[in-house]
C-alpha cells in the first residue's frame, strides 16, 4: 500500500510540474521569437543595419514571397534589404501589433519612406510612400527560417507615380465622404 501511495505521489508531482515546465519553456520560446522579430524591424529595417541579417536569419532560410530578381534564400533577403535601404534611405517600419504562437510570429506594420534611390531598375521619384503590410515568420533555434508576407505593392507604385490610380480617382486615400 505504501508503495502505491508513494508511486501516486511521485506521479502527481511529475504531472503537476511537467505541463507547467513545458508551458514556461514554450512561453519563453515565444517571447524570444517576438524579441527576434522586433530586433529585425529595429536593427535591419529602421536602423538600416543589413549586416545583422546573418545573426537573425538561419542559413537555410526560405522566402515564400520572392521579389522578382531576388533568390528565395538568406542571400536574396540580404540583397533585397540592401537595395531597399538604397532606394529608401529614410525608411521606417512602425509595428502596430505582433502575435506569436509556437514557432511563428505575425506582425502588422506600416512602412514609410522617401524614394530617393533607384529601385529594381526604376529611377528614384523623390516621392514618399506610406503602405501597410503583414509578415509571418517561422523561427527555429532563435533564428528566422521561413517568411510569408504581404505589402501593399500596388498602393506603393501608385504613390510613386509609376502606376495610375484605379477608377480615375486617387485610390491611395480612403474616401470617407460617402454616407450609407
Amino acid at each position: 500500500m505504501k508503495t502505491i501511495i508513494s508511486a501516486i505521489a511521485i506521479a502527481a508531482a511529475f504531472s503537476a510540474c511537467t505541463p507547467m515546465g513545458n508551458k514556461n519553456m514554450a512561453d519563453d520560446r515565444v517571447s524570444k521569437n517576438e524579441a527576434m522579430m522586433t530586433k529585425f524591424y529595429d536593427e535591419v529595417i529602421n536602423k538600416h543595419n543589413t549586416a545583422m541579417i546573418d545573426s537573425l536569419v538561419a542559413s537555410d532560410y526560405v522566402e515564400h514571397c520572392v521579389t522578382p530578381g531576388y533568390t528565395a534564400d538568406r542571400n536574396g533577403l540580404k540583397k533585397g534589404w540592401e537595395d531597399f535601404v538604397k532606394a529608401y534611405p529614410d525608411m521606417n517600419c512602425k509595428i502596430h501589433f505582433m502575435v506569436a504562437d509556437s514557432d511563428c510570429v505575425t506582425t502588422q506594420y506600416t512602412f514609410t519612406g522617401t524614394n530617393t534611390g533607384s529601385m529594381m531598375g526604376m529611377p528614384a521619384t523623390g516621392k514618399k510612400v506610406n503602405v501597410d503590410g503583414v509578415d509571418i515568420v517561422r523561427y527555429k533555434n532563435g533564428k528566422a527560417t521561413e517568411h510569408w508576407g504581404y505589402m501593399e505593392e500596388m498602393k506603393m507604385m501608385m504613390q510613386l507615380g509609376m502606376m495610375p490610380g484605379m477608377g480615375g480617382s486617387d485610390s491611395t486615400k480612403a474616401d470617407n465622404s460617402k454616407k450609407m
